[in-house]
């Protein structure tokens, strides 16, 4: 009794196996791209959120007793660019004309700052309130980031008592 056994598999497994991964991966992918995109808008808007923070934190910290804050931030949305100001004896007129630490933000051209003008800024005093634009009361603000064609949406909001989050856009 010579039983030759085979083991392996036959062509229409492996063909049967290799239609499913295909399968698998075209539904995957743009899945995936969505979610890219979706995560670097919200990075973008974070980023955003946390200079808001740190040029508030600046302002309670190193303006202590005085009646208003030193730190701003300045938007460009036509560069996709913002500023702010990052030590006491820093000074921002314009991209042309700067004093002190300074730090730049730039996004990439898939990124477009809206909901502000050029030039567009905000104050925080000493007890971290914000003032848009040189208002004489605090109120709140909000900033929009969209990416591509405008089909995400993300708008870093800045309540009047300071608090700065981050929500969708309706």
């Amino acid at each position: 009794m010579n039983k030759r056994t085979k083991y392996g598999f036959t062509l229409i497994e492996l063909l049967l196996v290799i239609v499913i991964i295909i399968i698998i991966t075209g539904i995957a992918i743009p899945l995936s791209a969505g979610y890219v995109s979706e995560r670097s808008i919200y990075n973008a808007a974070a980023q955003i959120q946390q200079d808001l923070l740190l040029v508030q934190n600046k302002a309670i910290t190193y303006s202590a007793g005085k009646d208003s804050g030193k730190f701003e931030i300045y938007f460009y949305p036509s560069t996709n660019t913002y500023y702010f100001e990052d030590n006491e004896n820093a000074s921002f007129i314009s991209p042309s004309s700067m004093s002190g630490k300074i730090v730049t933000r730039q996004f990439s051209s898939a990124f477009k700052i809206e909901n502000v003008s050029e030039g567009w800024h905000i104050a925080f005093d000493n007890q971290g309130l914000p003032y848009p634009n040189g208002a004489t009361s605090p109120s709140g603000a909000t900033i929009t980031v969209s990416i591509g064609n405008g089909s995400k949406k993300l708008n870093v909001v800045i309540s009047p008592i300071g608090r700065v989050t981050i929500e969708k856009t309706p």
